[in-house]
């Protein structure tokens, strides 16, 4: 998927190492058994953080670079012990949000 535009995407050209995130799907009712766990859905931003040496980038799930909007979070994630790693999450606040 790397390089390539996805149907429900308004960029023509998703920007290196990006991850496609997983999007959820519509289904009559959720799964249940012993191997799933449910939680409470709050609402937040789905986001991509993504370093590969010394360069971290933030992500939505549009594959907009969010880096500048969400400094706070680009800066933590840039003091973690990792050459490199891609996290698939969301950000959200308790408060009333100051980047929406």
């Amino acid at each position: 998927m790397r390089g390539l535009l996805r149907w429900d995407m308004k960029i023509k050209r998703l920007p290196a190492g990006f991850v496609v995130p997983a999007q959820p799907i519509k289904a009559s009712k959720p799964p249940s058994g012993p191997d799933w766990v449910h939680e409470i859905k709050h609402d937040a931003y789905r986001l991509i953080v993504r370093q590969d040496g010394p360069t971290v980038r933030l992500y939505t799930r549009n594959a907009y670079d969010w880096t500048a909007r969400l400094s706070v979070i680009a800066a933590a994630a840039a003091r973690m012990k990792a050459k490199s790693f891609t996290i698939d999450g969301e950000a959200g606040s308790w408060h009333q949000p100051s980047w929406g």
